[in-house]
């Protein structure tokens, strides 16, 4: 498990740091430093409440949407209802690699409404859910209105809905969330 780990880690560090772009472009990179945090939504007796933050880098825009990188920190907790009838604990903490695809419409010169979609691997502390696993997919997906503060900068605040599973047909002790999600861009 430990090696798993260490490679998630390796690759999230190399998603992170290697360029999207050559260095010798000499336009400033997108930062975003998005938050959200996300109530349970009833699925299986799952009740886990989500904060997380994502750090993501515009890598590519075409037209009017873009293709972001980065990093997802997550803190899911709360507890589910096991077949069993039994109430178990269910928190941990988790990170990984995370991609997203925006679609931008203008609505005036500084607001815009998007489309978010996102996708990543998660590694977590300990197996989550409860009698989970170590891993687990996280996908987002939800509208946002943003408002450009400045030339380089924006402010974001949208709906998010999530889905955490770790993809098998059996012993995938998935859940759903959904909730508010608030953001900052600023390029550097």
């Amino acid at each position: 498990m430990r090696r798993l780990i260490g490679l998630v880690f390796a690759m999230t560090v190399l998603l992170v740091f290697i360029p999207g772009k050559s260095y010798c472009h000499t336009a400033p990179s997108k930062v975003e430093i998005d938050s959200d945090y996300l109530t349970h939504v009833s699925f299986k007796n799952r009740y886990i409440n989500t904060v997380s933050i994502h750090i993501l880098e515009n890598i590519s825009e075409k037209h009017n949407r873009s293709l972001y990188r980065g990093i997802t920190i997550t803190r899911p907790y709360g507890h589910i209802i096991n077949d069993n009838g039994q109430t178990k604990d269910s928190s941990a903490v988790g990170i990984g690699p995370v991609y997203m695809i925006r679609n931008e419409k203008k609505l005036s010169r500084k607001l815009y409404e998007t489309l978010d979609m996102s996708g990543g691997l998660i590694i977590y502390d300990k197996a989550f859910p409860t009698d989970g696993r170590y891993y687990n997919f996280m996908w987002r997906i939800g509208p946002r209105l943003v408002y450009k503060t400045g030339e380089n900068s924006s402010i974001n605040i949208g709906y998010t809905f999530m889905h955490v599973s770790n993809g098998f047909r059996t012993h995938n002790p998935g859940y759903n969330g959904q909730g508010l999600s608030v953001s900052f861009e600023q390029k550097f």
